[in-house]
This record gives structure tokens, sequence and C-alpha cells, in this order.
């Protein structure tokens, strides 16, 4: 029987501890991102930066209103309350549900950048046992990083996403660079 990758053993406890963190506390954050799927779904792409129904305007880059938009899709599906302007303080268990999934799922897109980051360094240096002690200890503090953790899954960010950008970027420098000094 084949032994699992303790990049994915180390995934799959953090999502665990995220899946426990769905009934939490839930901060204004909540209801921004709320708003941002509804603006993003409901109005022009002229009209996304000028909405002002809510408190809550859409204030982050244009990727990030993107992204917005490409969760607003699903939203829609799950719960058309999400997506509407007009619903502020909108805040159903479905509607939860969803915005918590949706920062648990994008998340792994960190596993797999974590994953790419780890297979180079194990490609890199011959095999041993403190490279093995190296890709858990990496894995781990990148993963079951606390505050992740605590920013996205009770604040309703997507910081994990983001950073699996930036590490899967890396990774693509360094295939590019093959020559790279891991030391």
């Amino acid at each position: 029987m084949p032994i699992m990758d303790p990049v994915d053993s180390i995934f799959m406890l953090a999502t665990f501890i995220k899946m426990l963190l769905i009934p939490a506390y839930k901060s204004t954050d909540f209801e921004v991102h709320r708003n941002w799927l509804a603006i993003t779904h409901s109005l022009p792409l002229s009209k996304w930066y000028y909405e002002d129904t809510s408190e809550w305007t859409l204030d982050y880059p244009p990727f990030f209103a993107w992204f917005e938009k490409l969760l607003s899709y699903p939203a829609s599906l799950v719960d058309p309350g999400i997506v509407e302007v007009v619903n502020l303080g909108y805040s159903t268990d479905t509607c939860v549900l969803f915005q918590r999934a949706s920062v648990i799922v994008t998340d792994c897109v960190l596993w797999i950048a974590v994953k790419q980051y780890c297979g180079l360094l194990r490609a890199s240096q011959a095999s041993s046992p403190l490279q093995d002690v190296r890709t858990v200890l990496l894995s781990f503090l990148l993963l079951l990083n606390y505050g992740l953790i605590i920013v996205d899954h009770i604040h309703f960010q997507y910081n994990g996403f983001l950073f699996g950008i930036l590490v899967l970027s890396i990774c693509c420098i360094c295939k590019v660079h093959s020559n790279f000094d891991w030391q």
C-alpha cells in the first residue's frame, strides 16, 4: 500500500480544521464579500466601483473583482439571494456555508503550490531523511499557517489562494532557471 504524500496529509488536516470553523464567528468581512459577489454579478462592469447601496463598496483591484465575479456564478446557483445588491446584511445558513466553502476550495491553489514547491526541493537535492523532514515542516508551516487560517476562515479572505499563486509563480521561475541553487 503506497504511503500518502505528507503534503496531502497535512492539506487534509488543514481542511478538516477549516471545516470545524464553518459555524464560527463571522466578521463584517462576511457582508463585504457577499456585497462584492452581488455587485460583480448584478451590475455592469462600469458600475462595479461606483455602486454605493452598501457602505462596503468594491475597493479591491480588478483581478480580485473578477475573482468575485467568477465566484458569483456558483453563488447565484446555491442561493440567489447572495447576489442581490439590495440584500444588505443577508446571512442565511446557505450563504455562510457557500462563502466558507469558497475559501476552503480556493485554498486548493495553495495545496497545489506547496506540492509543486516541495517537488522542486526534492528534485534539486539527493533523497535523505532530512529532506523528508524539510518537506513536512514546509508543508505544515504553509498549509496550517495560523494567520491564514484565522484571517481567511474567520474573516472571509482569500489570502491562501493568493499566496498559492505567488508560490506557483516562484516555482515557475525556478523551473525556467533550473540551475537555481536551493541552498
